[in-house]
């Protein structure tokens, strides 16, 4: 018997959950039907959207926006008078006393969007980690996708990355990371091209200094010297690779040829014409980091048989190459 009556007064405190009803609209649209409901006593009933009253049993707070169906109890059904905005979504309850009878989800349908997402240009140094984000938004739940401009024989190309959510996480950035990274948000609402956010990821990194030899419009390989004659050609390619991007200068032993300055994009030849006509020109490499400064020049005096310095600075650090060339009667 005991066992019984407990029973009883268990089952007496545990309250059945409200009946869920989810629709769906697309803005500008009036509900076809109004938001259902039966209780016992309409006085003691209200509506509610989240924590905010609409109704107190016949009254009405917003008569504007919200009416009661005229039909008689126990039916207490809640009425939308206007075309449907974006921000009446959410949750509508129906209350009789302190029990939540029923509750209507309104969800908009909307095209996807990316509202917020990370700054356009985003810096970071050799070895970080860096998350680059893109909060889509819409309904149905938009989906995102991650591309990449990579580098191809015929220019750049947009690939995908093969990541897929609001987020996409770089760890140990490289050199190799610096491009624009795109996300693409799409959904199944009214859409047939996503719409799509650029964000630039600048690695900044010490410059790397690499200098390519021709001697006689042949090029040779060389450990840091070369074998030269008196009426030689000889062409140095120093190509640097830098973020933020470099000034570039060339010297013979301690005298200055001339520099690449960065910021007007301009090649400044020194003033000490004494003694050596070099001719200098500058060419971007094929990916955007990159700068070549080539020197051009004959061997044609002995002091043109010197050590030649290609040196690169930005903001991270400096860094050079030499080539020594060494003057022989024979080769």
């Amino acid at each position: 018997m005991y066992a019984s009556i407990c029973f009883l007064a268990l089952s007496s405190v545990i309250h059945a959950e409200p009946e869920r009803v989810i629709l769906e609209y697309e803005l500008g649209d009036n509900l076809k039907y109004p938001l259902y409901c039966k209780v016992g006593d309409i006085s003691k009933s209200s509506w509610k959207r989240s924590d905010v009253p609409i109704s107190a049993g016949e009254y009405i707070f917003d008569k504007k926006k919200y009416s009661l169906d005229d039909k008689s109890p126990p039916e207490y059904n809640l009425k939308l008078k206007k075309s449907l905005l974006k921000n009446d979504a959410g949750k509508y309850s129906c209350t009789e006393g302190s029990k939540e009878i029923k509750m209507h989800i309104l969800i908009a349908k909307e095209s996807a969007s990316i509202p917020k997402h990370s700054k356009s240009s985003i810096s970071s140094m050799l070895g970080d980690t860096v998350n680059l984000w893109c909060n889509a938004t819409g309904y149905p739940e938009p989906t995102v996708t991650w591309y990449a401009y990579q580098q191809t024989g015929s220019g750049e190309k947009l690939e995908s990355i093969g990541i897929s959510g609001n987020m996409l996480g770089i760890r140990n950035v490289s050199q190799n990371c610096n491009t624009i990274y795109q996300c693409q948000a799409i959904n199944s609402y009214r859409m047939k091209k996503p719409v799509a956010k650029n964000i630039t990821l600048k690695v900044d990194f010490i410059p790397g200094v690499f200098v390519d030899i021709e001697l006689n419009d042949k090029e040779i390989s060389h450990s840091g010297s070369i074998l030269g004659r008196k009426q030689d050609r000889v062409v140095l390619s120093c190509s640097v690779y830098a973020v933020p991007p470099p000034n570039v200068t060339w010297s013979r032993d301690n005298i200055t040829i001339g520099t690449y300055h960065h910021v007007n994009d301009t090649l400044e030849k020194s003033s000490n014409t004494d003694n050596f006509l070099y001719e200098l020109k500058t060419e971007a490499l094929r990916i955007k980091i990159g700068i070549s400064v080539t020197l051009d020049f004959t061997l044609d005096a002995d002091y043109t048989f010197a050590s030649y310095h290609c040196d690169a600075e930005n903001e991270v650090g400096s860094n050079r190459k030499t080539v020594k060339i060494k003057h022989v009667q024979k080769r």
